[in-house]
């Protein structure tokens, strides 16, 4: 069994389309940050959702959105048009939470002082959890 977990911001705003058999999915790309702080680096991964999971993000991600994604992965390589190679990320989500407030997509990332909710979106067949500050072990 192979899973993921990231977390990150959303580099562009969902993209909703339907595959050859009418089912919905949604992608989106989120930029990671890996490194140091004095070498840091952004690694860009696409986010591929489908189902009830699809029209939720749709309705409710947006470009800047902090994320965690839990999913599983799909490695892909390939040679671009420029004959060099490329490699890819891309994972399929079964579970996406926001990190940060819904309504507070240009604020800081510093919710330590703040007793506001974050809002998660919820698994496809379950219910709503919400969770807070308190509740993250750091």
């Amino acid at each position: 069994m192979k899973k993921i977990i990231i977390t990150g911001n959303v580099g562009r705003d969902p993209e909703l389309r339907a595959d050859q058999s009418g089912n919905q999915f949604a992608t989106f790309s989120m930029g990671v940050s890996v490194g140091t702080k004095q070498a840091p680096k952004t690694d860009w991964v696409e986010v591929s959702c489908n189902g009830k999971l699809a029209d939720l993000a749709k309705n409710y991600i947006k470009k800047g959105s902090k994320l965690l994604v839990e999913g599983f992965p799909s490695a892909n390589a390939y040679i671009n048009k420029e004959n060099k190679p490329v490699a890819s990320l891309r994972v399929f989500a079964n579970n996406v939470e926001f990190l940060s407030k819904r309504d507070d997509e240009t604020a800081t990332d510093d919710h330590s002082q703040s007793n506001e909710p974050v809002y998660s979106l919820p698994e496809a067949g379950s219910s709503s959890n919400t969770l807070t500050s308190d509740n993250i072990p750091f």
